[in-house]
């Protein structure tokens, strides 16, 4: 019993604890989004081992233990979780979404934290995560592919035994384990450059929804309506452009067009408009190409600057005006260097 609330420090992020009370408390602190719980267990054993460690934008989390271990998300927040499960079964409920999925062991799949989603982690699992902020996402997949990033990551349960998934598995672990030793003055080399080849190796190795997007540049996995549509917004990002503009230029009712974006993009047309906007917005601001972030965002059809600069920031992590300042500030260094 002496062993009970034991708490065995190694590194910023990483604990070892054997009681249910220091399970939650450390949890919360290290991942405050979810609200933690761990279920009564006949055995009395509540060994818990963590670590988290954080690269240039990304993190790694691994985690061992013997009790059960529930999870809801208080909030949503833009952040893809890639899940593998090395030993027992994790499964991700959502109400409201009404979904449900299993991971078992030896898979890997991804999961966002949306409000009310449920994690219910069966006793002696063990696990490892590579986390991203969404807005790293976007931008990585946008600059790898030079098209925007029209609908979110998914990544449905699959073995990570073999294939592409494997080679990601291999390289979290080496990371976390050459991040674990190295010196602070590596450390900082060391997290960049394994950020930016686990976002490659996880793009291009992992059977996700954006496959064919990230190998040819295209989404064309979805009824030809569905990309008549996305070709006439393509076409008309610059000019005003209801539902029913969409609905004519795919030759299909509203309603048909509003469920195969549903069913293909996992969201509405409009929303889908919004991100090709957002996507051009950012192009223009990177590429030197806009003078005022009103007028930007004026050309672009969003009638509310304030409005645009919220959106903007939701999918890239910084504000428009930031993103002009530095770029503005960093070609007149190119040009005085």
């Amino acid at each position: 019993m002496a062993m009970l609330g034991r708490v065995v420090e190694q590194c910023v992020g990483t604990f070892e604890v054997y009681s249910r009370d220091a399970i939650v408390r450390n949890l919360d602190v290290l991942e405050p989004n979810w609200k933690w719980s761990v279920p009564s267990d006949s055995s009395g054993d509540y060994s818990f081992k963590f670590s988290k460690q954080p690269l240039q934008s990304t993190s790694i989390i691994s985690a061992e233990h013997s009790g059960a271990l529930e999870g809801v998300a208080k909030h949503d927040l833009p952040r893809v979780s890639i899940i593998f499960v090395l030993a027992g079964e994790i499964e991700v409920n959502h109400r409201r979404m009404q979904k449900r999925l299993r991971i078992p062991a030896n898979s890997v799949a991804s999961i966002t934290d949306r409000n009310g989603k449920r994690l219910d982690i069966k006793p002696r699992s063990s696990w490892l995560v590579f986390q991203i902020p969404e807005p790293v996402l976007r931008q990585h997949f946008e600059e790898l592919t030079g098209k925007p990033y029209v609908q979110e990551f998914s990544l449905s349960p699959v073995s990570f035994r073999q294939g592409g998934a494997q080679g990601l598995y291999q390289t979290l672990r080496q990371a976390e384990k050459d991040l674990m030793t190295a010196r602070p003055a590596e450390r900082v080399m060391l997290a960049k450059a394994y950020s930016e080849l686990l976002l490659v190796k996880l793009f291009a190795k992992l059977p996700h929804n954006l496959t064919d997007a990230f190998s040819r540049g295209t989404l064309e996995d979805a009824p030809r309506q569905l990309l008549r549509a996305e070709a006439f917004m393509r076409d008309n990002l610059h000019n005003s452009i209801m539902l029913e503009d969409l609905a004519n230029a795919a030759s299909c009712s509203a309603r048909a067009l509003q469920r195969m974006f549903k069913t293909y993009r996992g969201d509405t047309p409009m929303g889908i408009l919004c991100n090709y906007r957002l996507a051009a917005a950012h192009g223009a601001i990177k590429g030197g190409q806009a003078e005022s972030i009103t007028d930007l965002a004026m050309s672009l059809q969003f009638s509310n600057p304030g409005r645009f600069s919220v959106l903007y920031k939701h999918a890239y992590g910084f504000s428009p005006s930031s993103i002009l300042r530095f770029t503005r500030e960093h070609s007149d260094d190119a040009r005085t260097a």
